[in-house]
């Protein structure tokens, strides 16, 4: 399994830096000749999907993040597999928040996001804590059904991440909640915290 982590979102502006140039030297391109810049980036970006093509013709799942990484890629004349057609653009890949997570941003789940600051994981294991019990909270009253489902997944998702290891680097976590569970969630974190 494959996918890519770029910020092609701003590609031109450091979010894709070409792997012709060091940082340093991209640093100092993208601002003082911002067309060789562009031109590296796509540059660096064929041979990006090329490798990827590779792999996944020897059977890697490969899959954007929804990060516009095949978009800019297909920008710069790459092998994407671009079609144009009644359902927007799509790809030789699938993408994560179109294919993978499916519907559930019209359902206005989002990212929420929150890092423990003491770098404890015994405080990230107690935010696990009450992210849970806040979402089992909301899961007692009436939600429509897909609600439900998207909230037992998190639910299961936020007692399971503990035991698959699921932090490198800071302490921190990720969830698709609502505004409801994102809102009660930081508010149980702020008393948390509080108290």
């Amino acid at each position: 399994m494959g996918s890519d982590q770029t910020s092609c979102h701003n590609p031109f502006q450091g979010g894709y830096y070409p792997v012709q140039l060091t940082y340093e030297e991209s640093r100092t391109v993208m601002h003082e000749n911002p067309v060789r810049f562009k031109n590296l980036v796509q540059e660096s970006l064929r041979r990006h999907i090329a490798a990827v093509n590779r792999l996944a013709d020897r059977g890697m799942f490969f899959w954007d993040y929804g990060n516009a990484f095949l978009l800019e890629a297909s920008r710069a004349g790459a092998d994407v597999g671009k079609e144009e057609g009644m359902h927007g653009t799509r790809f030789r890949y699938p993408s994560y928040v179109q294919d993978i997570m499916g519907d559930i941003f019209s359902l206005g789940f989002g990212p929420f996001r929150w890092v423990c600051t003491s770098g404890e994981y015994t405080d990230l294991e107690k935010t696990d804590e009450i992210a849970a019990s806040v979402l089992e909270d909301i899961m007692s009253g009436e939600l429509p059904t897909s609600v439900k489902h998207q909230n037992r997944d998190n639910i299961r998702w936020i007692k399971e991440a503990g035991m698959h290891k699921m932090v490198v680097g800071s302490q921190a976590r990720i969830l698709y909640a609502d505004q409801e569970g994102r809102s009660a969630i930081a508010s149980a974190f702020n008393k948390a915290v509080a108290d």
